[in-house]
């Protein structure tokens, strides 16, 4: 055995030695290499040589996963030789489906060096405690006691002093790691403190898609995009950024589908396209309603779905604007029930299954999303039966007090809006040819099953939401949703964690109606004092914000105008993340009294926090992962002890949870009484409350109970996934599953007739409420992007294909498939005119702040945008202290602010405003000072 696989002990220190050279000095194989004279020459395998041999035997095998946000979920094997981790490869026994291409091999080229950050010199060790100033990067190593000591002593004189709302506890998806999820939310639930939102924050979650189907979301799984016919990628580049589900397009278009790439830029997946279609940024939605247009005006659109499916025959009163309720027909009617015109007996007709209905007798199946539960109502329930509603016309109706009013369907209100979006108009808009408009109308309304597959790119603008709404409209009018290859998926975020009643019972032990729910976006702008020149487009977010706020519609912690004190992040970069990133750092943390990290590695959050904890890898902690990419739940597991001297979230938490309670007894602060929630709180209970007296002591009985709690899994066992693989969900969220078919949503709905979780009981594409009045936007259209910063180019922050987020961002394999750090790319056009050279460092800058990085210049980037892939550290490779964030503010869109409209009210990460970034405008210049890095 060599010197470096003779002991574990032996490994890690040698291992120490080569990452500190190969990053001071280069590559240290490359330059051993460098020294043999003769390549040719046969010679014994001593030292590294033999490493690099021995890496492919091992003794041991184990189950492993990546738990970052990449959506990807890849179940992998992890080999061990010696107590040491050396590789990694995809498990490949992911069950086949019948009839389309199978998930194996499932990986990436970042997940295939996830043990890097295991052994490598980013590596957090031991506990650390800040000495030098935050950011400054001084610390001093502590025992886990001492800096369990720190952190308990500042959240109970918090509680004391202050309020337990003044404590956040941060955390990313449940779906990536739902055990770790739950042990901080455990932890915040039973202290009192808040936990943050993050599907809305990150502008991952498609507000639209709440907006007119009444859920968090719902997609199919990708599998399902090899049965669409005509498939619209649209805002997504899945050979960058799904890179272990993009063979499913390459194969669908090998077996015949047509693929149109809708995009700004000529990316990765426009090189598998049929057709590539360049659009003008943020101009979709404006595309989307042409093509309704024209499958509206050469009526190939699906008569029979619109009229049951959608609100687009429920009747509109032309005085008011406002849907025509009960209540304006019938003294005492309900505010929540709406008529249709029946063509058949000339009369208005109430349309089953709206917001003011229960069933008479209710059905027994249960959802798993988020929304109101009209499961309960019996299978067909939406059938039209003899009743025939009518799309257009005017028609006259005698109100309750006598008064007769004018009435049209939704579908005749919309009407002179869609014709307004002509080929010849929108060409103009978004530079697309009508010609191609016409054509990918017919093509999708013709050529069925036909789906949408859209992402970050039309989900992160300002307006995404009328975007969302458009995409949908698509879709209902042609019939294209409820089946296998079709509706609009959309992918953004490892987000859905299908087994959720047992992560909800797990994370929130007093219930979810008694827990802290924190807004992100909201939070961040408020206590950030976010700047965000919206007066420049017209809009007053200060006074929608204030209505929301003082109406209750929306949450802010902590309460009663008091400041944030304690701030907590684990398994996630929430600074590094954090839209306005200048605000933050100069309003926002200096009102922290302490800030606390969790990670395996020295991330910005961490560099800025007061405690530093080690968290254990991914690879030496028990957990579960999952995914809306695919339907099937699968593990990670230590294949070896958590090295130096980290520790599971899980434990980390039940620590801290005992130490909180010892702290709190020597200082004689044991017991508060929390009045929103009427419970009498005992701190020196904690820790048994967290561990549920011994019943939930370790991860793996964490793991094994969200299994036994939710319908989706229970009578799996971790021993079954262990041994057998990943298993498949036993039910889904919107549709059933069934046995070897691809899982595609909506079904309940579409198929058993079910109501949608809506106020109209359907598909709403009409929103009569004053807010979106007074935006223009009660139904979908067009709404330019924002133009509040005054400055020429657009800044577009898409994410990596060598990173997810900020992970792997300092990886050094993953570095040299690129340009070895960040940068940001401009067209040659935009670089001539600011005499600008390829690979010179450039400031990007506006009023809101600035990055100063290497450019690129690509022929392939549309002139008047400045594209920088999000998220790089703000250590690694950087000028002046800022990141992809600093030029961009948090901005607030009204729509998302209403809480007081049937199913548009807040639940976290279900509704509620998100962190959009796409709209921000820059100006790049050549950077003329330093470059010392």
């Amino acid at each position: 055995m060599n010197k470096f696989g003779s002991t574990r002990r032996g490994f890690l220190k040698a291992m120490g030695q080569v990452s500190l050279g190969m990053l001071v000095n280069g590559s240290i194989v490359m330059r051993t290499l460098a020294q043999t004279k003769d390549p040719m020459m046969q010679h014994d395998y001593t030292g590294w040589e033999n490493f690099h041999r021995e890496q492919w035997s091992w003794d041991k095998k184990t189950r492993g996963t990546h738990l970052v946000n990449c959506t990807g979920s890849c179940p992998h094997f992890v080999y061990t030789r010696n107590g040491v981790v050396m590789r990694e490869e995809q498990s490949k026994d992911i069950p086949k489906l019948n009839g389309v291409p199978e998930y194996n091999p499932r990986g990436c080229n970042k997940g295939e060096c996830a043990v890097d950050y295991q052994y490598g010199p980013h590596r957090i060790k031991y506990p650390l405690i800040r000495v030098g100033e935050r950011g400054e990067g001084k610390w001093r190593r502590v025992s886990w006691d001492e800096a369990l000591e720190y952190v308990a002593n500042g959240i109970v004189d918090t509680i004391k002093n202050d309020a337990s709302d003044c404590i956040s506890v941060f955390t990313p998806v449940p779906a990536v790691a739902p055990v770790s999820f739950a042990a901080g939310h455990r932890f915040a639930s039973f202290i009192g403190g808040h936990t943050h939102t993050f599907f809305d924050w990150y502008a991952d979650h498609p507000t639209g898609q709440t907006q007119v189907q009444g859920l968090q979301g719902d997609t199919c799984e990708t599998a399902d995009w090899y049965n669409g016919r005509t498939i619209l990628m649209w805002g997504a580049n899945s050979a960058s950024t799904r890179i272990p589900d993009a063979h499913f397009l390459q194969e669908a278009v090998l077996n015949g589908s047509k693929m149109y790439v809708i995009s700004p830029d000529f990316n990765s997946t426009a090189t598998k396209a049929d057709v590539f279609v360049p659009i003008k940024p943020g101009t979709d939605a404006a595309l989307a309603l042409s093509m309704v247009h024209v499958i509206v005006k050469e009526k190939l659109y699906d008569e029979h779905n619109l009229k049951e499916q959608t609100d687009l025959p429920f009747l509109i009163r032309t005085d008011t604007k406002m849907y025509l309720r009960e209540a304006d027909m019938v003294e005492g009617g309900s505010e929540e029930k709406f008529y249709t015109w029946d063509t058949k007996t000339k009369k208005p007709v109430l349309m089953k299954g709206s917001w003011g209905e229960e069933p008479e007798k209710r059905a027994k199946l249960q959802p798993g999303f988020m929304g109101r539960n009209t499961f309960v109502f019996p299978d067909g329930h939406l059938d039209l039966g003899d009743l025939d509603p009518a799309l257009e016309g005017t028609f006259k109706v005698k109100l309750a007090d006598g008064v007769k009013v004018n009435v049209q369907p939704v579908f005749e209100v919309y009407k002179p809006k869609l014709n307004e979006y002509t080929p010849e108009n929108v060409s103009k808009i978004t530079g697309v040819a009508p010609s191609v408009i016409i054509q990918m109308a017919r093509d999708f309304a013709m050529n069925k099953p036909s789906m949408i597959i859209t992402g970050g790119g039309t989900n992160h603008w300002y307006w995404s939401d009328t975007v969302l709404r458009a995409f949908i409209l698509l879709c209902a009018v042609t019939g294209n949703e409820g089946y296998n290859g079709t509706g609009v998926n959309h992918y953004v975020g490892q987000w859905k964690p299908t087994p959720l009643l047992g992560v909800v019972k797990l994370s929130f032990p007093h219930s979810p109606k008694k827990h802290r729910f924190c807004q992100t976006t909201i939070w961040t702008y408020y206590h950030g004092n976010v700047y965000d020149a919206m007066e420049n487009d017209g809009v007053d977010t200060a006074k929608y914000l204030r209505e929301a706020l003082e109406t209750g519609q929306m949450p802010l912690y902590p309460q009663n105008g008091r400041d944030p004190k304690v701030f907590i992040c684990y398994r996630g970069n929430w600074l590094n993340n954090a839209k306005g990133l200048d605000y933050v750092l100069r309003n926002l943390w200096p009102k922290m009294n302490l800030t606390v990290d969790m990670n395996f590695r020295m991330d910005s959050t961490a560099l800025y926090s007061d405690v530093v904890l080690p968290s254990a890898h991914w690879y030496e902690k028990t957990d579960l992962s999952m995914t809306e990419e695919h339907t099937f739940i699968h593990m990670t597991e230590p294949a070896i002890a958590p090295l130096w001297e980290s520790k599971p979230d899980w434990e980390i938490f039940a620590l801290l949870s005992k130490k909180v309670g010892e702290v709190a007894k020597k200082k004689g602060f044991t017991k508060y009484f929390d009045e929103k929630f009427n419970i009498a709180r005992d701190l020196t209970k904690l820790h048994d409350q967290q561990i549920d007296g011994g019943k939930l002591a370790t991860d793996e009985q964490a793991c094994q109970f969200i299994l036994d709690n939710a319908p989706q899994t229970q009578g799996m066992t971790l021993d079954m996934i262990r041994k057998e693989g990943p298993q498949r969900f036993k039910s889904n969220w919107t549709s059933p599953m069934k046995e070897g078919v691809p899982y595609t949503p909506y079904q309940h709905f579409i198929m058993k007739k079910k109501p949608w979780p809506t106020l109209t009981g359907r598909e709403q594409f009409y929103i009569d409420h004053p807010t979106f009045f007074e935006l223009g936007v009660e139904l979908p259209v067009y709404k330019a992007p924002v133009d509040a910063d005054q400055y020429p180019l657009r800044f577009n922050t898409p994410h990596s294909r060598y990173s997810v987020h900020s992970t792997w961002k300092d990886n050094v394999l993953q570095q040299r498939l690129q340009r070895g750090g960040p940068m940001c790319e401009i067209s040659p056009a935009d670089a001539e005119t600011r005499g600008i050279k390829d690979n010179d460092w450039v400031e990007v800058f506006n009023d809101h702040g600035r990055v100063v990085v290497r450019c690129k210049i690509r022929n392939g980037e549309q002139s008047g945008r400045v594209t920088m892939h999000h998220e790089p550290e703000l250590y690694v490779d950087l000028l002046g202290g800022g990141n992809s964030q600093s030029p961009i503010p948090v901005r607030i869109n009204p729509t998302a602010l209403v809480g007081n409209y049937a199913h548009l009210k807040f639940k976290p990460n279900y509704y509620g405003p998100g962190g959009v970034q796409r709209d921000a405008r820059v100006e790049i210049r050549r950077h003329t000072g330093s470059v010392t890095v």
